[in-house]
């Protein structure tokens, strides 16, 4: 889609902003917002997470759930009621967009020519479609019943029949949409764009590839580059795909510093023993089974679905509040046991987090007793949130500066100590966690790569001789992780030695997707 139509599909958005907000609260009026807000703002930087809390938070402010409309019911009942709406809206947003390809193929074959309907009722049939498809618990009745309803409130009763007959017409599909060879055949007009194929100029994506990259909801340029990484080997190709499309794993972390730690920790232990049925399921075990895996010393991660309300007596989100868990991605916990960062708690080496983020990989280390003394960032938002969180978690704030790590705060060779370089990257290995990444223009991806080579130079030349930089990605692809090492390894005038490097397993069932390399300066 060219510059010039996505304004003007975004302004088309913007005029359907009122009728959006009277869609309501029910889970599916949720998702079609998020997704609509998305389309809106996506080029901005608009992530499906700030979406859902956004539609969610307009709901909360007067906007009652399709459940408690109209009923009475005590406090604590709607409350519990509103969380199960937003669970199940955060489910089909995400589900929606990890298979928007697929769904668009799928409803491809039963509208011709999908541009002359309006945007947000595409967004419907995605949502509906996925609901049909992959929601075993939300009877089919119900998913027609709402999508029909939502569609006929905002554009009438013409455009609510033509839904009802989409779907009906999905359902005769039986099981066939479950199946790969059901995605073989000449690619559509892309259901959700501008009339353009979802495959982007360039990407050489042979039929094989591509049927199951529909299958997988993979946009063209994606598939290629995760291809390229498993070698072209079909079950590599296959096992990459597979874990970029199923909903992630989640993840807790332990804070080490907290009273109540070696309590929490040993609960976690013994949840992992009885689902693995093994004494001690190390971190990261892909064979490990079960439901709840270990991830390194203080981490834990649950399967889809099988998250406790409550662990050692409490619910979670109380031990969250109280500074004594932060949920983290299992991938960004176990990506610092293999590079070996403990060693800088070890030596009590300063550490600085250069590309912080939210602070996550930083603040770990601080937990163990690590010496985190500078966050910078880009985002005056994410330093605040980074104060916060250390307010939350009872550790000492670091400095926090606001700077781009291309150029640093810190002078040439002034940082005897360790580095934490988790640059911006394509995300190849967090589509499941990220599935917005979808949407990103390749050519974006190949000025990431510029991005990254200034940020890992830069932050080179202020290591001290002794002084280590971990660099880190959450990404698949070698020009964005082997060969930035190996650019790093023939700057001039710098001597750098790679202490290791750690990628994750092809073959892991959940594990994201991570790539990081620990270097250090040796003159």
């Amino acid at each position: 889609m060219t510059r010039h139509a996505a304004a003007g599909q975004a302004n088309s958005l913007f005029g359907e902003k009122a009728r959006l907000r009277r869609l309501g609260g029910s889970p599916l009026a949720l998702a079609v917002r998020a997704l609509c807000l998305l389309d809106a703002h996506h080029a901005a930087g608009c992530t499906v997470q700030a979406a859902l809390q956004e539609v969610a938070a307009s709901t909360a402010d007067g906007e009652p759930s399709a459940r408690s409309r109209g009923k009475k019911a005590s406090p604590s009942a709607a409350g519990d009621s509103a969380a199960r709406d937003r669970a199940l809206a955060t489910e089909l947003t995400y589900g929606a967009l990890r298979y928007e390809r697929r769904l668009g193929w799928i409803l491809g074959k039963c509208i011709p020519a999908p541009q002359k309907l309006p945007l947000p009722l595409r967004r419907i049939l995605q949502t509906g479609v996925y609901a049909l498809l992959f929601l075993e618990r939300v009877p089919a009745h119900a998913v027609l019943h709402t999508a029909v309803s939502l569609a006929s409130g905002m554009y009438g009763t013409r455009l609510g029949g033509l839904v009802n007959a989409t779907l009906r017409n999905v359902q005769r599909f039986g099981a066939a949409p479950l199946s790969l060879p059901f995605y073989a055949g000449k690619e559509p007009v892309d259901f959700f764009g501008n009339g353009q194929s979802p495959c982007e100029a360039g990407a050489d994506e042979p039929e094989e590839l591509a049927q199951a990259a529909r299958f997988y909801g993979l946009p063209s340029a994606l598939a290629v580059c995760l291809a390229e990484e498993a070698g072209g080997a079909p079950e590599r190709v296959e096992a990459l795909f597979r874990r970029s499309a199923e909903r992630p794993w989640h993840g807790w972390r332990i804070n080490a510093a907290a009273a109540q730690a070696k309590g929490l920790r040993a609960a976690a232990l013994s949840e992992v023993r009885a689902s693995s049925g093994k004494a001690d399921a190390a971190s990261p075990d892909k064979d490990a089974g079960g439901h709840v895996c270990r991830v390194g010393e203080w981490g834990i991660a649950y399967a889809p679905g099988s998250q406790p309300e409550r662990l050692d007596g409490r619910p979670l989100r109380e031990w969250e509040a109280e500074g004594a868990l932060s949920a983290q991605a299992a991938g960004s916990q176990a990506i610092l046991e293999e590079l070996g960062l403990r060693g800088w708690i070890d030596e009590g080496l300063p550490i600085w987090d250069a590309c912080a983020g939210q602070g996550g990989k930083g603040l770990a280390l601080a937990e163990r007793g690590g010496r985190l003394a500078l966050c910078t960032d880009t985002s005056r938002a994410r330093l605040e949130r980074i104060a916060r969180e250390c307010r939350r978690l009872g550790l000492a704030c670091p400095a926090l500066a606001l700077a781009d790590a291309r150029f640093p705060v810190i002078r040439p060779g002034g940082w005897a100590g360790g580095i934490i370089a988790d640059v911006p990257c394509s995300g190849l290995g967090v589509l499941a966690r990220r599935p917005d990444i979808r949407r990103r223009p390749f050519a974006e991806m190949r000025r990431l790569v510029e991005v990254q080579r200034d940020i890992a130079a830069a932050l080179a030349a202020c290591l001290a001789v002794g002084g280590e930089l971990a660099y880190m990605t959450c990404t698949l692809r070698r020009e964005e992780n082997e060969e930035q090492v190996e650019r790093l390894l023939r700057l001039p005038g710098l001597r750098l030695e790679c202490r290791c490097v750690w990628k994750t397993p092809w073959d892991h069932p959940w594990l994201e997707g991570m790539f990081g390399a620990r270097l250090r300066r040796v003159e």
